[in-house]
């Protein structure tokens, strides 16, 4: 599939989105996920690049979750994925950002930039990079209306998964080449292990992230 193709809404079959959503019990943000690396899967993308997904790496005396990692031979790309509906509303300090969804009803989520700083933090101190090689996108579901949220910086950029990729060759196109197709492929091997963690490992994360927000 090509990213004019892309740009016009095609999608994965309703087949393979059935089969999907089956699987992980209808899980929306599993499936937003989904969406983003079935995007890069099927999209001719530019330059010598691999693309990780769900790497739990260590962090503290825990881990933080990865959803999307491409490491491209122009630096490393970290991408949060958010698959809400409604209006979203946050602030780069906020703790917690806001999805409304009508007049009445209103859901709180952790601050997607922090988020994302914690991801970076971890994945710049386990390679032994500089966190500047390393950009944040934050990538929202269509389905959602971005009313107030941050201008995009030099560190993290915020925006709809339908602009992902045309956003992304429009950056990559401004920068220059640090990494070898060498030292892309020993990057994704070195971190590849990390995408294979056990079940317990999955458990245990889960179960510190509902510690950590339990109101």
């Amino acid at each position: 599939m090509g990213l004019f193709k892309f740009l016009m809404g095609e999608e994965p079959s309703i087949f393979e989105k059935a089969a999907f959503l089956i699987k992980t019990g209808g899980d929306r943000g599993a499936y937003g996920e989904y969406l983003t690396k079935y995007m890069f899967g099927s999209i001719d993308f530019n330059g010598y690049h691999k693309v990780l997904s769900n790497l739990y790496l260590p962090h503290r005396n825990g881990t933080t979750e990865i959803d999307i990692l491409l490491i491209h031979e122009k630096g490393i790309y970290v991408l949060e994925s958010k698959n809400y509906s409604g209006w979203i509303f946050g602030s780069e300090k906020q703790v917690q950002w806001t999805q409304s969804l009508g007049k009445t009803k209103k859901e709180r989520f952790y601050n997607p930039i922090m988020q994302n700083r914690t991801h970076i933090r971890a994945l710049s101190k386990l390679l032994e990079i500089d966190k500047t090689v390393i950009r944040s996108y934050i990538v929202f579901s269509e389905r959602c209306e971005l009313k107030k949220i941050p201008e995009d910086t030099e560190e993290y950029t915020i925006l709809k998964r339908n602009k992902l990729i045309e956003e992304l060759a429009r950056e990559l196109k401004t920068r220059s080449v640090i990494y070898t197709h060498e030292q892309v492929d020993q990057l994704k091997e070195k971190l590849l292990p990390f995408t294979k963690v056990t079940q317990d490992v999955k458990d245990a994360h889960i179960e510190t992230i509902k510690n950590k927000w339990k109101t």
